[in-house]
């Protein structure tokens, strides 16, 4: 027996054929429209803060004003952490990763700045931050290039444990090695990443002075045994992986002994 289409996929195969015909693509704006066309992205960004001004900075995250978490999630930026790193002793930046689900990057977080309640929350905490000598014109955070970026298999949002930031330093001369390894990462360093219940994990690079860059990583653990897992994923070809990529980066002062990227603290996330 042949199916009868229903008159509202008539109407809708019609509409779609007159686009191709014309040589558009049909669009809508509304999440769940068949032809809903998202913009995402990943962004990674840094700014300096004052050594004196860290407890207050802290502080206010910890009690984020709820009208700037609102104008946030209206601009459809979600799982947003920022993270507090010291780079060199006395110097402190703050970390941020930030994930964009809409359309239209540009609009949406130009709503952000035109709300009320976000500026007024600005006045509290700009006077705490110190942007980047590197950063690009019109910036206050520095955004920096994503050079690595391994989502895993499939979980869900309950089934994250933790979040984790951490840094370490990048010589100049070694980015281009870097960078084309990680352009194309070998498959058992993958599956090993994945075995230890590593997901959504990102890497950037960016100058925090000119001249001295810096590499932060942040991703998400969906297992029972932070510990072991972590011991876990130093396999054989993870190992040898780490024999060509640990000469190409700089431990940071204050890396705990044993370890080679340097830990930060999270101070501020929200979904």
């Amino acid at each position: 027996m042949r199916q009868r289409r229903s008159p509202a996929f008539v109407v809708l195969l019609i509409v779609t054929v007159a686009f191709l015909a014309e040589g558009c693509r049909p669009t809508c704006q509304r999440p769940g429209c068949p032809f809903f066309q998202s913009e995402s992205r990943r962004e990674g960004a840094v700014i300096g803060i004052h050594a004196e001004s860290i407890p207050e900075y802290k502080r206010l995250h910890a009690e984020t004003w709820p009208g700037v978490l609102k104008a946030i999630d209206k601009a459809n930026i979600h799982n947003y952490s920022i993270y507090l790193g010291e780079a060199a002793p006395g110097e402190h930046y703050l970390f941020s990763y930030s994930e964009y689900t809409g359309r239209n990057y540009k609009a949406d977080t130009a709503k952000i700045a035109k709300d009320k309640t976000t500026q007024e929350w600005w006045k509290h905490t700009d006077p705490l931050q110190k942007p980047l000598p590197t950063k690009k014109e019109g910036e206050w955070w520095a955004t920096w290039e994503e050079v690595f970026h391994h989502t895993g298999p499939a979980y869900k949002k309950s089934d994250i444990k933790s979040r984790h930031g951490s840094i370490i330093g990048m010589p100049e001369q070694n980015i281009l090695a870097y960078t084309q390894m990680h352009a194309a990462v070998w498959p058992g360093v993958l599956a090993a990443i994945d075995k230890a219940n590593i997901r959504n994990y990102s890497i950037y690079l960016g100058q925090i002075k000119p001249g001295q860059y810096l590499l932060f990583s942040y991703f998400e653990y969906v297992g029972n045994d932070f510990k072991a897992d972590m011991a876990g994923i130093a396999d054989k070809v993870t190992k040898t992986w780490w024999s060509y990529t640990d000469p190409l980066q700089v431990r940071l002062p204050g890396t705990p002994e044993g370890e080679q990227w340097r830990g930060m603290e999270e101070v501020f996330h929200t979904d």
